[in-house]
């Protein structure tokens, strides 16, 4: 029994002293892991001389395959409901037509109705004379061939006027996304260049916003719409896009 005893005070004695030392070992483990983490995070600066933040440009040539065009559709008098009856018969004629020459329901979009009133001058002042009701009509088509029929068509039909006219690519955001990888990859050189020239390294990328980019396709409003148009087709137009892109500068 007095065996026993013993054992168990031994036991106990020596619980209460090898926890303490476990402790302070984990924390001295811990203590070190900071210190290991700070020597890093300082030694990472002291490599950093700041910062550099260039411009990338990418620039993807495209061949426009369709064109958009909105026209105004509008009726004058002092009825509200008869002129939305003969805008709507001007509208079905209009898409009656279109849809003959092959445009496809889907890219033909009848969008914003306008009602306002008209005035006329005179001697005794300003005067409301009647009312001005107007709808814009959206097309697209791959039809390049044919395009300056199906706007006399349109336009022989009802349509006052012609609002917008361009000619685009239908696969542009595709072309643009390219475009953007493009400009990425200039940033990265332009950055290496200036860098070299420094004698210093390009570090980690801190920043990258991308700045906008545009595809320039020749537009045509009403007051420039000629039948010239139809004596010439679009040629190769430029998809750009630009990033800016700030980098590490080490040494």
């Amino acid at each position: 029994m007095q065996n026993v005893l013993t054992f168990t005070k031994t036991l106990i004695l020596l619980t209460v002293f090898t926890a303490p030392l476990y402790t302070a070992q984990s924390y001295a483990h811990t203590e070190a892991s900071k210190d290991a983490v700070k020597g890093k995070e300082s030694q990472a600066n002291e490599r950093s001389l700041g910062t550099m933040s260039v411009q990338g440009v990418g620039a993807i040539d495209v061949t426009p395959n369709a064109y958009s065009v909105t026209f105004i559709v509008e009726e004058q008098g002092t009825t509200v409901s008869k002129l939305s009856g003969q805008l709507e018969n001007d509208l079905s004629s209009i898409v009656s037509f279109l849809l003959e020459e092959g445009i496809e329901e889907r890219y033909i979009q009848s969008m914003q109705v306008r009602l306002s009133p008209r005035y006329n001058n005179t001697p005794q002042g300003r005067e409301q004379d009647g009312f001005t009701l107007s709808r814009e009509i959206a097309i697209t088509s791959t039809d390049l061939e044919n395009y300056d029929r199906v706007l006399d068509g349109v336009l022989k039909r009802g349509a006052d006027r012609i609002q917008q006219f361009n000619f685009v690519n239908m696969g542009e955001a595709s072309v643009y996304q390219k475009a953007l990888v493009t400009a990425v990859a200039d940033a990265k050189n332009r950055a290496q260049l200036l860098a070299k020239e420094l004698g210093v390294e390009v570090g980690e990328v801190v920043a990258i916003s991308e700045s906008g980019g545009n595809m320039p396709i020749p537009v045509v409003r009403a007051d420039t719409f000629s039948k010239e148009m139809s004596l010439s087709l679009p040629g190769q137009e430029s998809v750009n896009a630009r990033v800016n892109v700030t980098f590490n500068i080490n040494q």
